[in-house]
């Protein structure tokens, strides 16, 4: 096809690419062609090229193909494979994993990992000659591949490259439309190609519908009466075309077009060997010559590919059933040196279970794992299932394949995996698996205790049925959906007689120290267990074996639950360098969130606001939507306590009418906190304590009983600031009881300064002395509520000089920190005790973003570009470009400046 020709009304998109090239030198960008078969993608791309090439760009390309979606990483080889020879300027992490991709290790490791060396690839091959990376038929390409150029596709901003690709519509890819041509423009390319009576152009263009490959290949089926007009859709029309088209090869050139259809490779010489073996006769390359002279096929004498994909699929429309499993199993025969490709093609050539090869594809289901492809693994498990001679090989395949899809976090996958497994297929240890699935992906998006309920019973049954190791995720899990979603009393001790059994009978692993009981004891057990918890987290904080990263997950999540948010963070920062390490990004999202709301209780704004952010990207990565709600929800936390009243309410909004349709109790309460931050953050104390109200009040849907405690002193200093002292003593004297045999840290904070501000004027001096007890270095934003707290109330008692530094100290952390509400009332307090109003000055490491700051924080710390890379998942390029416009907003040259120009570390 000559793609000058097909690009007749594509100057809109031409354009596009235009300006993408133009600016490469200061920005990469990507876009995606979206469009039925035959409306001009390929010819985009292929201009694209052209154009490239001419401004000098190297151009690196890939194509998906049908055949080839069960072989990991094929698409990112063919891509990445013309510039190996940077490899080895990568860091040896980053080496291993693309070593895989090329087929030159077994070593295991993350997909995450393999993209961030993709990218890593990439950027080095781009300071050479800038890139264009050109994806073709991407709705085609595997799963492992397309996750991998995706993430790259995201980080294009400060890289020389332009990633384009062409997909036809597919619910998983976005882009710029290609629409049907106009009636000018479709004339016009089909005048340009033949010359047709004017009642047959006016058919054609009809029949055509402004298809391009259907402006040019219908003449000649409608010359030949190879179709009748309308009386299929356009698609199956080209495909009959083109099936009229191959009528007219020989056999042998059927034959071999039929066996390069099947392949899921290009080599010539694999189709023609396996060609030969059908045929039982000579077959050669020079077979392909009448394809490729009938336009339907091209060579180069060592590769053979179709001139559009619906040349494939009419060749496999047109053979038999039996004739495509003849030729998959002829391809095994010659693919016996490729232990992937050839189970593959011998499970496509199967008519019926066959346990054997079962078992090959379940060894191909692991060899991708190892890679770092589990997407293509889940694809190998689904269809060894399907060739299984028992149900409970076949449950236990389906099974494995959806705790796949569940680590990639794909719901819908799971959900699909799930529904052909029946209960009766599985032995006890799958059966408990299985129940985990069913709740894992809605933990926190229903209200429905039931669930909640059957968890337990599947907990219950795995314990008498010896399977104790799966009871404790079982029960770990379940009561995490406690936390979130209040299920009723009853639920709640069933789950804790659970965990008491399991910890008695000293079965798991870990014995009663099992992190997980201690989960399902900080989520399920509430004020009531928090005791145990506390005393058993300072154990494994001074004796544990924190080695493993899951380990301290759970212990972390069992910290921040209790309301031991330093210890959370304890936890949680070894972990998230693990986590990083290993690029396991979807648990890394997970621990992240558990950090940001542990840093934001704590009053490190600081932490909070680097990791929200990152929060934020790596879970619409890792298609997980309750940690992107929670990160709007820290968002909204600081915009409101910062007085961005607008920005809160735009974050809030989302997440409020999820966290309302589930019943989201946990959620809830957050968001109606963020409501109360908001109006302090206005100083419009009424509104905010009616706000805060709501969260203690058992009858409210926003009501959570632990959370309900850390929210006290913002609920105290609201009824301060409108006159609603009395009410909120009647709140916290109904609440204190509740607080049960030594409670988390966050809640205790949160009762002494409560109970500061609302002492009577006897006790409050002491009752502020118990609260400054628990305020320490690494919590300023406490501390310096409290100074302002204690110094308003120095200053009203007439002991206005005691009052000066309590005030000071408040007004400079409030400054620093960028809450203006308070800054303004503490110089407000300073004015009034004789102190001369001084509007502090931001520094100018207020300017940067929160990734700016990540970065800034990490090159000050010594890291290379290439070190803060790998831990952000950004490439060093990237990097370096962040640093160039973080120095001006310091008002510095060089990474030496950066300790002395950043404000300490909270």
């Amino acid at each position: 096809m000559d793609e000058g020709t097909v690009l007749v009304g594509r100057e809109t998109e031409l354009a596009t690419i235009v300006g993408f090239l133009d600016a490469i030198a200061a920005r990469g960008r990507s876009c995606v062609f979206v469009g039925e078969p035959g409306i001009g993608k390929t010819a985009l791309l292929a201009a694209a090229a052209d154009e490239a090439r001419a401004r000098g760009l190297a151009v690196l390309s890939a194509r998906g193909a049908e055949p080839e979606r069960h072989l990991s990483f094929a698409g990112l080889h063919s891509l990445l494979y013309p510039v190996r020879a940077c490899l080895d300027r990568l860091e040896p992490v980053h080496q291993e994993a693309l070593r895989g991709v090329f087929g030159l290790s077994q070593a295991p490791v993350e997909l995450f990992l393999v993209a961030l060396a993709a990218l890593e690839l990439l950027a080095e091959a781009a300071e050479q000659r800038p890139l264009l990376l050109l994806v073709d038929d991407l709705h085609w390409l595997d799963a492992a591949s397309r996750d991998v150029i995706e993430f790259v596709a995201r980080r294009l901003d400060s890289e020389p490259l332009v990633l384009l690709a062409a997909s036809r519509p597919h619910r998983a890819v976005t882009g710029q439309s290609l629409d049907a041509l106009g009636p000018d423009a479709s004339r016009t390319l089909l005048r340009r190609r033949v010359d047709l009576p004017p009642d047959l152009e006016d058919k054609v263009l009809d029949e055509a519908a402004g298809n391009p490959l259907a402006l040019l290949e219908l003449p000649v089926a409608l010359r030949s009466q190879g179709i009748q007009g309308g009386a299929l859709p356009l698609t199956a029309r080209l495909e009959t075309a083109f099936a009229a088209r191959l009528a007219e090869l020989d056999e042998r050139p059927r034959l071999l077009l039929l066996l390069a259809a099947v392949n899921d490779g290009e080599l010539l010489a694999e189709a023609v060997a396996a060609a030969a073996n059908l045929a039982g006769s000579d077959v050669a390359a020079r077979d392909a010559e009448q394809a490729v002279r009938l336009h339907l096929a091209a060579t180069d004498g060592t590769t053979v590919t179709f001139r559009h994909p619906l040349v494939r699929s009419a060749v496999l429309q047109t053979a038999s059933e039996t004739e495509r499993r003849r030729a998959h199993q002829s391809l095994a025969q010659v693919l016996t040196g490729f232990p992937d490709r050839y189970a593959w093609h011998l499970a496509a050539a199967s008519d019926g279970p066959d346990e054997d090869l079962a078992r090959l594809l379940d060894q191909a289901a692991d060899r991708a794992l190892r890679r770092g492809a589990p997407s293509s693994a889940a694809t190998w498990l689904e269809r060894s299932a399907d060739l299984s001679q028992t149900e409970t090989g076949r449950g236990h395949r389906l099974l494995r394949a959806a705790e796949v899809a569940f680590q990639l976090g794909r719901p819908r996958t799971v959900h699909r995996y799930m529904e052909r497994i029946q209960a009766a297929m599985l032995d006890p240890a799958d059966r408990g698996t299985l129940a985990w699935l069913q709740g894992a992906f809605v933990d926190g998006v229903t209200s429905d205790s039931e669930i909640v309920r059957q968890l337990a019973a599947s907990a219950r049954q795995a314990l008498d049925d010896g399977e104790p190791e799966i009871a404790a995720d079982l029960l770990s899990g379940t009561a995490t959906r406690c936390w979130w979603v209040e299920p009723g009393r009853q639920i709640r001790a069933d789950l804790l007689a659970l965990t008491d059994r399991l910890a008695a009978g000293g079965q798991l692993r870990l014995a009663d120290r099992d992190p997980r009981l201690l989960c399902a004891w900080a989520a399920a057990g509430g004020l009531e267990r928090h005791g145990t918890v506390v005393e058993e987290l300072a154990w494994w904080a001074s004796e544990g074996d924190l080695s493993d990263p899951g380990t301290r997950m759970l212990l972390a999540r069992a910290a921040f639950v209790s309301g031991e948010f330093e210890r959370s963070l304890l936890f949680c920062r070894p972990a998230v360098d693990r986590l990083r390490a290993q690029g396991r990004l979807g648990l890394l999202t997970a621990m992240l969130a558990t950090q940001t709301f542990s840093a934001f209780y704590l009053g490190r704004w600081d932490l909070t606001e680097t990791t929200v952010d990152e929060v934020s990207r790596l879970a619409a990565e890792t298609r997980q939507p309750i940690w992107e709600d929670s990160a709007a929800l820290a968002s909204a936390h600081l915009a409101g306590l910062r007085g961005q009243a607008e920005r809160a309410r735009e974050l809030l909004a989302p997440v409020e009418r999820v966290a309302v349709t589930a019943g989201n109790q946990a959620m809830l309460n957050s968001v109606q906190l963020s409501k109360g931050f908001t109006e302090l953050g206005r100083e419009n104390y009424s509104d905010a304590f009616l706000e805060l109200r709501r969260t203690t009040d058992e009858t409210d849907h926003a009501h959570h009983p632990v959370l309900q405690f850390w929210g006290l002193d913002y609920l105290a200093e609201a009824a301060v600031g409108g006159g609603h002292q009395a009410e909120a003593r009647e709140i916290l004297d109904r609440l204190r009881p509740a607080l049960g045999r030594s409670p988390g840290g966050g809640a205790v904070r949160a009762v002494r300064f409560a109970e500061a501000l609302l002492a009577n004027d006897l006790d409050a001096e002491a009752a502020f002395a118990r609260a400054f007890a628990l305020s320490r270095a690494a919590l300023p934003w406490y501390r310096a509520r409290l100074d302002l707290a204690f110094g308003t109330w120095l200053r009203r008692r007439r002991r206005v000089t005691e009052s000066r530094a309590p005030l000071r100290a408040a007004h400079s952390v409030f400054t620093v920190l960028g809450a203006g509400a308070w800054a303004e009332r503490a110089a407000r307090e300073l004015r009034s005790s004789g102190v001369k109003d001084r509007v502090a000055s931001v520094r100018g490491a207020s300017r940067l973003s929160p990734q700016e700051w990540q970065i800034a924080r990490l090159a000050a710390k010594g890291l290379s570009n290439r070190d803060i890379g790998q831990q952000l998942y950004l490439s060093h390029r990237t990097v370096g470009s962040h640093l160039y416009r973080i120095f001006p907003k310091l008002g510095i040259t060089s990474r030496g400046q950066l300790h002395d120009a950043l404000p300490p570390e909270q």
